[in-house]
């Protein structure tokens, strides 16, 4: 009897071939310097995986080479990067320029490299560009345009915010800072120098307290930042219970009529310098919204991240010079995006492109009487949105209505808010009183 296997045959040995890595510095950022680059190429078949991290510099290009087995593979690189960001003056002389030195991360992925049998080299390039860690975080819902009394008065004190985890795995919201722009999107003026290509100008900044593994959001879930955080049903019936709110926005000012801190309930930190009001969102929707994950500590953010500019006010007949010193936040620091307007009023966008190309918004005119009541909520996949009319707190309406309320899906996210929010719909927290959840 014989073997239809020869055990003499030899087997066939895995054939080993030097791969050359070229990556191609960030090209929207200035005088870039790249450290800890590490290249992870994981074999799609065995799921082996391969590092290298001596990559060198030279002609505007860092390069590496590794040697590995033939093979289809996916490729992941990452690392830090330090830039400069350039102010320009007002005046355009260079001499009065300011020069912002900043950090952040970098990452490049190419997808199925083909190291075939048969070659001795192969190579791969790919352009770095640069990322916010916490990418995964998003907006899914601004509530702005609080509700109203049953007397007809506009009630403020229930807005909130939520921040979402879109990733597949669990991460933290503690250093994140939820930041409000200075302008306001139905008055353009020649603000300069214009920095939006590079940064947000912002007048609020509040940060997620925490170490950095304080704040766990799992997969799919999201956390609620109240303007207050108690039950405001028990001051005005038309409205909603935010007790079990995560987080607070609460300023500390010294006004009898200030801010009201509930007890138990942490408070966001203040990053303004010198800030001495009450935050509230605007209720007509005309600013813009974003989380960020500054790579500063407060300190630092405070005294080196001012934004000097002027414009000219034009009012029929008044035209008056105006200087402004607020602070800017890095776009690479952004983490998500949201523009803010009045479809009547709209004359711009407040934000990079990069960072949102598009607009939500509750109401279609400017001081809208119906936005009342009404939130913009970010889109999930597989849900569907009808337009439905119904009487809350006593208080009828007409809302965009998610018709798989409750259930999951990603969120949607393309950088475009008009494709990727629900305008004038349902806030969550009415939506479950309405199904009394």
């Amino acid at each position: 009897m014989s073997s239809c296997v020869d055990d003499d045959t030899p087997r066939r040995e895995e054939q080993m071939v030097k791969h050359v890595i070229t990556l191609d510095l960030p090209c929207d950022i200035s005088n870039p310097k790249v450290s800890n680059i590490k290249a992870v190429l994981t074999n799609i078949q065995t799921k082996k995986v391969y590092t290298t991290d001596h990559f060198s510099f030279s002609d505007e290009l860092l390069t590496d080479t590794l040697t590995l087995p033939a093979g289809m593979y996916d490729m992941k690189v990452t690392g830090n990067v330090e830039y400069q960001m350039v102010m320009n003056s007002a005046s355009g002389k260079k001499q009065n320029n300011k020069v912002q030195k900043l950090k952040a991360t970098v990452k490049a992925t190419r997808e199925k490299i083909d190291i075939k049998p048969g070659t001795t080299v192969t190579s791969t390039r790919v352009a770095l560009s640069v990322y916010n860690a916490s990418e995964g975080f998003l907006i899914t819902e601004i509530y702005f345009t609080g509700s109203t009394t049953p007397d007809g008065y506009m009630y403020t004190d229930d807005q909130y915010i939520k921040f979402g985890n879109n990733s597949d795995t669990v991460m933290y919201a503690d250093g994140l800072a939820f930041i409000e722009t200075f302008f306001t999107s139905d008055d353009l003026h020649d603000y300069q120098p214009n920095i939006m290509d590079r940064a947000m100008t912002i007048v609020t900044i509040y940060v997620i307290p925490g170490t950095g593994r304080d704040v766990p959001v799992k997969p799919g879930e999201e956390i609620t930042i109240a303007l207050t955080a108690e039950d405001h049903t028990l001051i005005n019936p038309h409205s909603i219970d935010l007790s079990k709110a995560d987080f607070e926005i609460y300023d500390n000012v010294t006004h009898p009529e200030g801010d009201h801190d509930v007890p138990g309930v942490p408070n966001l930190e203040n990053w303004y310098a010198n800030f001495e009001g009450c935050f509230v969102f605007h209720t007509r929707g005309v600013k813009s919204y974003a989380i960020a994950r500054p790579l500063v500590d407060r300190k630092t953010y405070m005294t080196k991240f001012r934004y000097k500019f002027s414009y000219i006010f034009r009012q029929g007949d008044f035209v008056i010079p105006m200087n402004e010193n607020e602070y800017f936040m890095p776009n690479e620091w952004v983490v998500d995006a949201v523009n803010l307007s009045v479809p009547a009023s709209h004359e711009w966008l407040l934000t990079s492109p990069r960072l949102d190309k598009g607009y939500t918004y509750c109401g279609h005119v400017d001081f809208d009487e119906n936005r009342y009541t009404h939130a913009v909520i970010r889109k999930r996949e597989g849900h569907s949105y009808v337009e439905e009319s119904a009487t809350i707190n006593n208080v009828p309406g007409t809302w965009m209505v998610d018709q798989n309320f409750g259930g999951k899906g990603k969120w949607i996210d393309t950088n475009n808010s008009t494709e990727d929010f629900v305008p004038n719909a349902q806030p969550s927290y009415f939506a479950k009183k309405l199904r009394g959840m």
